[in-house]
């Protein structure tokens, strides 16, 4: 009896060595694993790390870039405005306007007609404000019209050199039937010809203002309405230029 209890506390040793060598290489085992996983979290974290501070770099870089081009943007819209500026101030300055710009289109059309610059640049310096003319010549001739057609109806000055002729509507009556004088509410035609074939045209409602240069002479003309049937004319003979 004494050698069965013997055995059975061996056994029973036995087993308990057993289960705790069992549950030793368990743990050894659940260890091993949570040792891995722990040492592969490990690694992720850090090809995470990097990552992330390679994209914080590029960002970084991209940042840099941008505020870069900003700064050159910006540097460019400051050149183009002081750019702008100066541009506009010198139209300002060169490109003429008014009564200037009225005078270069002028010469630019008489240059482009042929004439010659040296002829029109010895005109402009002899041009003087206190001008040699003569004294003003007033005049009446009749306009020819629808109704009114035949005869002379034109007038002459400096001894027949410049003729003024013309032509108008017929005026109606409170009838409303044409008359043969010219009505003054509508446009005229005035034709005003030099000896050699120069002429001026003047067209429009009276009054009206034409000048016409022959030889060394200008000569001004004003028409207005006169009496019924009537213009009146004042011409000014001045030395040319």
């Amino acid at each position: 009896m004494t050698l069965g209890r013997y055995d059975y506390e061996r056994r029973y040793r036995r087993r308990v060595l057993t289960g705790v060598g069992k549950f030793g290489l368990m743990a050894g085992v659940v260890l091993g694993v949570g040792l891995f996983a722990y040492q592969m979290g490990i690694e992720q974290l850090k090809g995470r790390d990097v990552t992330l501070r390679e994209e914080i770099a590029a960002l970084s870089r991209q940042k840099a870039e941008f505020e870069l081009l900003a700064t050159q943007m910006q540097h460019a819209a400051r050149t183009a405005e002081s750019r702008s500026a100066e541009l506009e101030a010198r139209l300002q300055r060169e490109v003429p306007t008014g009564e200037l710009a009225k005078l270069s289109q002028l010469v630019a059309e008489r240059l482009k007609g042929g004439l010659d610059s040296n002829r029109l640049a010895f005109v402009i310096s002899q041009a003087q404000t206190q001008r040699n003319c003569q004294p003003a010549d007033s005049k009446r001739f009749t306009l020819t019209t629808p109704l009114l057609k035949g005869g002379t109806r034109g007038t002459t000055f400096a001894n027949g050199t410049v003729t003024v002729s013309g032509e108008g509507q017929s005026a109606h009556n409170a009838q409303g039937n044409p008359e043969s004088w010219f009505d003054p509410g509508q446009p005229v035609t005035i034709k005003i010809t030099g000896i050699g074939g120069k002429s001026a045209t003047a067209t429009g409602v009276l009054p009206l203002h034409q000048s016409l240069v022959i030889d060394n002479n200008e000569y001004r003309f004003t028409f207005a309405a006169g009496q019924r049937s009537f213009v009146d004319v004042t011409a000014d003979r001045c030395a040319y230029p």
